[in-house]
């Protein structure tokens, strides 16, 4: 019944676009322009079915993933109707407030017409909105960035000022669908030389294999002082059919942390490390997720954080940014700075030079970048692969480079 009525919804949103910017009146061939725009309505649903029915019968998400740009398609196709109707609805709402008027009116006369100014905005919005996605796919979707950021953290030993972190995160292997492309990150990465490399989680989408087609890449980024992971909230296969307490979520589960080993990466999971050398030494603490809200919260702070060394500075892997103000910053064992991913930063907005905007700001407050609440400092990496969308706009992959200094 629910997949019934999206269907429904998805199809008002389709017929009330097409009549109401009467694109049967706008271009001169009426059936042949009817007979395409309906065509193409009825092979997205064919596909929208397809898809739901295998989700149903249990085929791996993974599977499904392989269709990410046709997906990106059809979330484009209704996106852009949809805002384009938002004038459509304003301009009957004011035919109606023009019909009651008329109602009351001693001389009625009602013009039934639409407004052509907002028909063709409806119609431009749409092209526009529909355009700018396409070409995030185009263009946006591999096209990595380095973002350099100096963070100063007080008590850091002089020893190891301009210390090198690269942070990368969100790399949702089973969209990524190019190995050329993921060679292409790994040699940005070691290009930088980097003291530490962090990956802050979201792996995979749902399972564990998605990763395998990428083991061999993975493992030739390269640190100084080593690779450490972290789980996010897709890594745990919490977003499939299967429940936690069979079988094949343990299996799935094991598999996707034996990955991380097979990478190189070492898994923290609710645990700590004394990063150290002769230069001077800092903890660095990986929680599994934690999320605000109905997310995973399988995250141990008080577990991960037993065996720290004292009076030297901490830094902390976790994957969702809602942690570090529901709990991080009032924790016991002050943490100087948090590193996150998980926003993607909506993988649309606007990143120019006084200008800093997303629609995801609206659900987390931290990000994208580098935000402080007292001493207290937390890192957003805006991910580097893509989920959903198999685009960018705006908000680039990410290539962080922390220069890590004394204050």
């Amino acid at each position: 019944m629910k997949f019934f009525l999206i269907i429904c919804f998805l199809f008002a949103i389709d017929f009330y676009f097409y009549k109401a910017t009467s694109l049967n009146k706008i271009l001169s061939n009426t059936s042949l322009i009817g007979f395409i725009y309906w065509s193409i309505c009825i092979l997205v649903y064919v596909f929208i079915i397809y898809v739901i029915v295998n989700l149903e019968k249990g085929v791996q998400t993974s599977d499904i993933n392989n269709y990410t740009v046709i997906t990106s398609l059809i979330m484009i196709f209704f996106i852009s109707k949809f805002f384009g109707s938002i004038p459509l609805l304003i301009d009957d709402m004011l035919r109606g407030f023009r019909l009651m008027i008329n109602l009351f009116s001693s001389k009625p006369e009602f013009d039934n017409s639409r407004l052509d100014f907002l028909k063709k905005s409806g119609l431009f919005i749409s092209g526009i909105l529909a355009s700018t996605l396409m070409l995030g796919m185009s263009l946006g979707r591999y096209n990595f960035k380095k973002y350099f950021k100096n963070i100063k953290i007080k008590g850091w030993d002089i020893g190891l000022n301009d210390y090198k972190i690269i942070h990368i995160s969100d790399l949702h292997l089973g969209s990524f669908n190019s190995i050329e492309k993921l060679e292409e990150v790994v040699t940005l990465v070691n290009g930088e030389n980097p003291d530490l490399v962090v990956f802050t989680g979201d792996l995979v989408n749902n399972y564990y294999h998605e990763a395998k087609p990428y083991i061999d890449v993975l493992m030739e980024i390269k640190a100084k002082d080593g690779k450490f992971s972290i789980l996010g909230n897709h890594d745990y296969g919490d977003y499939t059919p299967l429940k936690r307490s069979s079988k094949e979520w343990q299996d799935n589960f094991s598999s996707m942390i034996k990955i991380q080993k097979e990478i190189g990466f070492d898994l923290l999971l609710n645990e700590s490390r004394l990063i150290k050398s002769e230069k001077g030494s800092f903890n660095l603490v990986g929680v599994e997720n934690w999320g605000k809200g109905n997310f995973s919260k399988d995250g141990d702070l008080k577990s991960a954080t037993n065996n720290l060394q004292k009076d030297i500075p901490t830094i902390l892997l976790s994957h969702d940014p809602s942690h570090w103000k529901e709990q991080v910053i009032h924790h016991p064992h002050f943490i100087d700075l948090q590193l996150s991913g998980h926003t993607h930063g909506m993988q649309f907005g606007i990143e120019i030079p006084g200008i800093k905007w997303s629609p995801i700001q609206f659900r987390y407050k931290e990000w994208a970048g580098l935000y402080q609440k007292g001493k207290h400092q937390i890192y957003v990496n805006r991910g580097l692969g893509h989920l959903g969308y198999a685009g960018r706009v705006g908000i680039m992959p990410d290539i962080s480079i922390l220069n890590i200094q004394t204050l």
